[in-house]
Protein backbone atom coordinates (compact mmCIF):
# COMPACT_ATOMS: atom_id res chain seq x y z
CA UNK A 1 0.00 0.00 0.00
CA UNK A 2 2.55 2.84 0.50
CA UNK A 3 4.43 2.11 -2.71
CA UNK A 4 1.04 2.33 -4.30
CA UNK A 5 0.61 5.94 -2.79
CA UNK A 6 4.23 6.50 -3.44
CA UNK A 7 3.36 5.84 -6.85
CA UNK A 8 0.19 8.15 -6.93
CA UNK A 9 1.99 11.54 -4.91
CA UNK A 10 4.70 11.36 -8.00
CA UNK A 11 2.58 11.15 -10.37
CA UNK A 12 0.91 14.07 -8.75
CA UNK A 13 3.68 15.82 -8.64
CA UNK A 14 4.68 14.90 -12.60
CA UNK A 15 1.07 16.11 -13.31
CA UNK A 16 1.38 19.45 -11.53
CA UNK A 17 4.58 20.02 -12.77
CA UNK A 18 3.43 19.25 -16.41
CA UNK A 19 0.04 21.12 -16.00
CA UNK A 20 2.47 24.34 -14.86
CA UNK A 21 4.77 24.04 -17.65
CA UNK A 22 2.60 22.62 -20.42
CA UNK A 23 -0.72 23.98 -19.28
CA UNK A 24 -3.39 21.59 -19.53
CA UNK A 25 -4.14 20.51 -22.80
CA UNK A 26 -0.42 20.62 -23.58
CA UNK A 27 0.63 18.05 -21.09
CA UNK A 28 0.41 14.34 -22.13
CA UNK A 29 -0.03 11.50 -20.04
CA UNK A 30 2.66 9.52 -21.65
CA UNK A 31 5.01 12.08 -20.82
CA UNK A 32 3.46 12.47 -17.09
CA UNK A 33 3.80 8.85 -16.36
CA UNK A 34 7.36 8.85 -17.98
CA UNK A 35 8.50 11.52 -15.72
CA UNK A 36 6.90 9.80 -12.81
CA UNK A 37 8.96 6.17 -13.52
CA UNK A 38 5.86 4.31 -14.49
CA UNK A 39 4.06 3.06 -17.37
CA UNK A 40 0.81 4.72 -18.84
CA UNK A 41 -1.34 1.31 -17.92
CA UNK A 42 0.48 1.69 -13.88
CA UNK A 43 -0.62 5.28 -14.61
CA UNK A 44 -4.19 3.86 -15.64
CA UNK A 45 -3.96 2.33 -12.24
CA UNK A 46 -4.42 5.50 -10.21
CA UNK A 47 -6.33 7.51 -12.63
CA UNK A 48 -9.03 6.88 -14.95
CA UNK A 49 -7.39 10.26 -17.35
CA UNK A 50 -6.18 13.59 -17.50
CA UNK A 51 -8.99 15.26 -15.78
CA UNK A 52 -8.61 12.69 -13.05
CA UNK A 53 -5.68 13.67 -12.23
CA UNK A 54 -6.44 17.47 -12.37
CA UNK A 55 -9.65 17.09 -10.10
CA UNK A 56 -7.07 15.07 -7.81
CA UNK A 57 -4.62 18.25 -7.63
CA UNK A 58 -7.43 20.83 -7.63
CA UNK A 59 -10.25 19.69 -5.99
CA UNK A 60 -8.62 20.08 -2.10
CA UNK A 61 -7.80 23.18 -2.72
CA UNK A 62 -11.32 24.37 -3.52
CA UNK A 63 -12.65 22.48 -0.90
CA UNK A 64 -10.16 24.39 1.08
CA UNK A 65 -11.22 27.38 -0.36
CA UNK A 66 -14.86 26.88 0.43
CA UNK A 67 -13.47 26.24 4.27
CA UNK A 68 -11.69 29.20 4.80
CA UNK A 69 -14.97 30.79 3.88
CA UNK A 70 -17.02 28.93 5.85
CA UNK A 71 -14.93 30.21 8.62
CA UNK A 72 -15.47 33.62 7.89
CA UNK A 73 -19.59 33.23 8.04
CA UNK A 74 -18.65 31.03 11.43
CA UNK A 75 -16.92 34.33 12.85
CA UNK A 76 -19.78 36.71 11.91
CA UNK A 77 -22.18 34.75 14.00
CA UNK A 78 -20.49 35.08 17.26
CA UNK A 79 -19.39 38.20 17.41
CA UNK A 80 -20.81 41.17 19.68
CA UNK A 81 -23.38 42.96 18.48
CA UNK A 82 -22.23 46.34 20.18
CA UNK A 83 -18.89 45.67 18.75
CA UNK A 84 -20.04 45.66 15.41
CA UNK A 85 -22.27 48.40 15.67
CA UNK A 86 -19.15 50.69 17.40
CA UNK A 87 -16.60 49.56 14.18
CA UNK A 88 -18.83 48.52 11.52
CA UNK A 89 -15.40 47.41 9.32
CA UNK A 90 -14.62 44.82 11.62
CA UNK A 91 -16.02 42.06 9.64
CA UNK A 92 -13.93 42.99 6.47
CA UNK A 93 -10.81 40.92 7.03
CA UNK A 94 -10.33 38.07 4.77
CA UNK A 95 -6.38 37.77 4.83
CA UNK A 96 -7.17 33.76 6.12
CA UNK A 97 -8.26 33.07 2.86
CA UNK A 98 -5.54 35.32 0.75
CA UNK A 99 -3.10 32.95 3.11
CA UNK A 100 -4.81 29.83 1.88
CA UNK A 101 -4.41 31.14 -1.73
CA UNK A 102 -0.86 32.10 -1.59
CA UNK A 103 0.41 28.83 0.63
CA UNK A 104 -1.22 26.61 -2.33
CA UNK A 105 -0.24 29.17 -5.18
CA UNK A 106 0.43 27.06 -7.59
CA UNK A 107 -2.52 25.09 -7.33
CA UNK A 108 -4.73 28.19 -7.38
CA UNK A 109 -2.96 28.95 -10.66
CA UNK A 110 -3.48 25.53 -12.04
CA UNK A 111 -7.53 26.87 -11.62
CA UNK A 112 -7.13 30.02 -12.74
CA UNK A 113 -5.19 28.73 -16.00
CA UNK A 114 -6.72 25.39 -16.89
CA UNK A 115 -9.90 24.90 -14.54
CA UNK A 116 -12.12 25.67 -17.84
CA UNK A 117 -11.10 22.86 -19.34
CA UNK A 118 -11.88 20.36 -16.79
CA UNK A 119 -14.92 19.24 -15.32
CA UNK A 120 -14.15 21.76 -12.57
CA UNK A 121 -15.19 24.34 -14.93
CA UNK A 122 -17.85 25.60 -13.10
CA UNK A 123 -15.92 26.43 -9.55
CA UNK A 124 -15.99 29.87 -9.61
CA UNK A 125 -19.89 29.10 -9.71
CA UNK A 126 -19.34 27.17 -5.96
CA UNK A 127 -17.17 29.27 -4.59
CA UNK A 128 -19.38 32.23 -5.67
CA UNK A 129 -22.56 30.23 -3.68
CA UNK A 130 -20.24 30.16 -0.32
CA UNK A 131 -19.05 34.10 -0.80
CA UNK A 132 -23.34 34.83 -1.34
CA UNK A 133 -23.91 32.96 1.84
CA UNK A 134 -21.09 34.56 3.70
CA UNK A 135 -22.59 37.97 2.57
CA UNK A 136 -26.31 37.41 3.15
CA UNK A 137 -24.34 36.49 6.69
CA UNK A 138 -22.58 39.40 6.77
CA UNK A 139 -26.16 41.56 5.92
CA UNK A 140 -27.76 39.11 8.67
CA UNK A 141 -25.32 40.57 11.01
CA UNK A 142 -25.68 43.95 10.38
CA UNK A 143 -28.92 43.87 10.25
CA UNK A 144 -29.07 42.78 13.71
CA UNK A 145 -26.75 44.99 15.29
CA UNK A 146 -28.80 47.95 13.58
CA UNK A 147 -26.20 48.98 10.74
CA UNK A 148 -29.00 48.44 7.87
CA UNK A 149 -32.16 48.68 8.54
CA UNK A 150 -33.84 46.30 5.40
CA UNK A 151 -32.97 43.45 2.94
CA UNK A 152 -30.88 43.58 -0.31
CA UNK A 153 -32.34 41.82 -3.17
CA UNK A 154 -30.87 38.52 -3.21
CA UNK A 155 -30.11 38.36 -6.79
CA UNK A 156 -27.76 41.84 -6.13
CA UNK A 157 -25.85 40.41 -3.31
CA UNK A 158 -25.16 37.73 -5.65
CA UNK A 159 -24.02 40.21 -8.89
CA UNK A 160 -21.50 42.27 -5.81
CA UNK A 161 -20.39 39.12 -4.41
CA UNK A 162 -19.19 37.56 -8.18
CA UNK A 163 -17.91 40.80 -8.41
CA UNK A 164 -15.86 40.90 -5.40
CA UNK A 165 -14.61 36.92 -5.94
CA UNK A 166 -13.63 38.29 -9.51
CA UNK A 167 -11.64 40.87 -8.26
CA UNK A 168 -9.38 38.43 -5.92
CA UNK A 169 -8.64 36.46 -8.42
CA UNK A 170 -7.59 38.88 -10.92
CA UNK A 171 -5.04 40.25 -8.22
CA UNK A 172 -3.90 36.62 -7.96
CA UNK A 173 -3.80 36.51 -11.65
CA UNK A 174 -2.20 39.52 -12.37
CA UNK A 175 0.88 38.22 -9.70
CA UNK A 176 0.40 40.42 -6.98
CA UNK A 177 2.34 38.82 -3.99
CA UNK A 178 0.39 38.50 -0.76
CA UNK A 179 0.95 41.31 0.82
CA UNK A 180 0.06 43.48 -2.22
CA UNK A 181 -3.51 40.83 -2.61
CA UNK A 182 -3.91 41.83 1.24
CA UNK A 183 -3.92 45.73 0.98
CA UNK A 184 -6.03 45.45 -2.45
CA UNK A 185 -9.14 42.99 -0.87
CA UNK A 186 -8.59 45.51 1.96
CA UNK A 187 -9.27 48.89 0.26
CA UNK A 188 -12.26 46.77 -2.03
CA UNK A 189 -13.83 45.47 1.18
CA UNK A 190 -14.29 49.29 2.35
CA UNK A 191 -15.07 50.40 -0.89
CA UNK A 192 -17.96 47.37 -0.72
CA UNK A 193 -18.90 47.97 2.45
CA UNK A 194 -19.32 51.95 1.87
CA UNK A 195 -21.53 51.36 -0.67
CA UNK A 196 -24.13 49.33 1.00
CA UNK A 197 -23.86 51.69 3.96
CA UNK A 198 -24.88 54.58 1.50
CA UNK A 199 -27.45 52.36 -0.44
CA UNK A 200 -28.96 51.24 3.01
CA UNK A 201 -29.04 55.05 3.95
CA UNK A 202 -30.67 55.54 0.90
CA UNK A 203 -33.14 52.92 1.59
CA UNK A 204 -34.22 54.37 4.53
CA UNK A 205 -34.65 57.72 3.59
CA UNK A 206 -37.47 55.91 0.77
CA UNK A 207 -39.22 54.59 3.30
Amino acid sequence: MKDKEATRQRILEMGKKAFIEKGYEGAYLRDIAKEAGVTTGAFYGHYKDKDALFVDLARPVLDGLKEELSKIQQEYQVIDNKKLKDNPMILLSADGVIDYVYDHLDEVMLILKSADKTSLANWQEELFEEGVAEAEEYQRKWKEAGILRNDFDAEFISIITASYFKSIIEAVSRGFDRDKTKQFVSMLSIYHTGGLQTLAGSQKKKR
